[in-house]
């Protein structure tokens, strides 16, 4: 029994060390666009759930925003498109935000955090993406 916590912990360590990350493949470009859907949907959830008051949803949707924007700026910085990654880790500190704002039920926090998300994604929209017929795909650099 106590081999098996062992191993266990050992597994759990492994996956959270900072080195764990540099084991992480970098996003597709087809990765990439299904992320930047599911920021959309978690984005509009965070709204609705800031406006009800809905604290402990609102705290894991910031938690799921941190974790898709640190994979958004491997993407960026795989690329070595600084700025696009620049861009990425202030929309993780906006997230971050989020969730503290949302652990303290303190939707004026919340709120702020929010309009600094949705800014930071339109300016990054702004710079790096484009409409084509298709839907939308990244400028070329």
């Amino acid at each position: 029994m106590q081999a098996l916590v062992l191993i266990a912990i050992v597994i759990i360590v492994a996956l959270f060390s900072p080195q764990a990350g540099a084991l992480q493949q970098v996003l597709t470009e087809a990765e990439f666009d299904a992320t930047m859907k599911e920021v959309g949907l978690t984005l509009g959830d965070a709204e609705g759930h800031i406006d009800a008051r809905y604290w402990p949803e609102t705290a894991v949707d910031g938690q799921r925003l941190r974790s898709m924007f640190q994979e958004v700026e491997a993407f960026w910085k795989a690329r070595e498109v600084e700025e696009a990654a620049i861009m990425a880790a202030d929309a993780m500190a906006a997230s971050r935000a989020m969730t503290t704002a949302a652990k303290e039920n303190n939707r004026e926090s919340a709120r702020t955090a929010f309009g600094k998300l949705r800014s930071t994604c339109a300016r990054c929209h702004l710079d790096y993406r484009e409409q084509t017929d298709d839907g939308y795909q990244i400028k070329p650099q």
